[in-house]
């Protein structure tokens, strides 16, 4: 993280007004509503501040000035979050040899920066110059059919359930998924544009490890979580413990708890899912709906 200087105790406050205050006092100032003394006086504003910048001098911003102006910073980060738009978000050292490019292109050589490239500090300070508007997220790796799913087809999936479940009571409508726990490629953080909900990243991927098969009711009933291991051979000592009783179903049909199941590569496979069927959702079903065919 770069590094963020604080203050000595004691010392006076050089700025404690907005851009926003200042442009504001400007304009005062140029409809003739106020002088520059008056406007210094009501926004507490120092005199010289709206003196100069009425007359347009001493433009620059207090400290070290930055490599790129504003207008460069902000297509930077304008063209880095374009690229987490499309699935492929950037990495901090991403951002950077993007900013080298630019400078090269430009034919400017920075002599602070070695070969031309910004270090880690100055990446994570033009980052918090934007923060309103950009920031680093950890993104969800999704592979490229899951990313060709597009907002319509989603919505339409919707309109056709609606109807469908309209008169169902909630503890008939169940959901199931499952999801695999290790042996992932890992997360990086990347790019993206301020208010992003779902940032993702597009990649193909493979796992292999222990997969967990959940499923509850539109009511809040769950059943116990149906677990398989990546093994040839299932061990007793692997089915020890595993959740059971609250919060999941209470009932004798999910008295004996969590179940137990293996397979080759540690996914689900249609052995292991007719098998979570006919032992674990069938007897839940029926208990809950013994009027209903299942």
């Amino acid at each position: 993280m770069p590094r963020i200087y604080k203050k000595k105790l004691g010392t006076r406050e050089y700025r404690n007004y907005s851009e926003a205050t200042v442009n504001e006092a400007l304009s005062q100032v140029v409809d003739g509503k106020l002088s520059i003394r008056g406007a210094s006086e009501q926004y507490n504003i120092p005199y010289g501040t709206i003196y100069n910048r009425y007359k347009g001098t001493h433009m620059r911003k207090p400290g070290a000035q930055t490599v790129f102006s504003e207008s460069e910073e902000k297509a930077i980060l304008k063209s880095a979050a374009k690229c987490s738009d499309w699935g492929y978000p950037l990495t901090l050292l991403d951002l950077r040899f993007f900013a080298k490019a630019f400078l090269d292109k430009k034919g400017r050589v920075v002599t602070k920066f070695e070969n031309n490239l910004p270090g880690v500090e100055s990446a994570y300070s033009l980052l918090r110059r934007h923060k309103d508007e950009y920031s680093q997220r950890v993104s969800s790796n999704i592979k490229k059919a899951r990313a060709k799913v597009s907002h319509d087809s989603i919505n339409k999936y919707f309109d056709n359930l609606t109807p469908v479940i309209k008169d169902l009571p909630p503890s008939n409508i169940f959901n199931y998924d499952e999801t695999n726990m290790s042996d992932d490629p890992g997360k990086k953080q990347g790019i993206y544009r301020r208010g992003v909900k779902y940032p993702e990243k597009i990649m193909n991927f493979s796992k292999s490890a222990t997969t967990v098969m959940m499923c509850g009711s539109a009511d809040g009933v769950l059943l116990p979580p149906y677990v398989i291991y990546k093994s040839v051979h299932l061990y007793d000592t692997w089915k020890e413990g595993g959740p059971k009783g609250t919060p999941c179903c209470q009932k004798t049909c999910c008295s004996s708890g969590s179940r137990f199941n293996r397979t080759n590569s540690g996914w689900i496979d249609s052995i292991t899912f007719r098998d979570w069927f006919r032992t674990s959702f069938l007897p839940h079903a029926k208990a809950f709906l013994p009027h209903a065919k299942v």
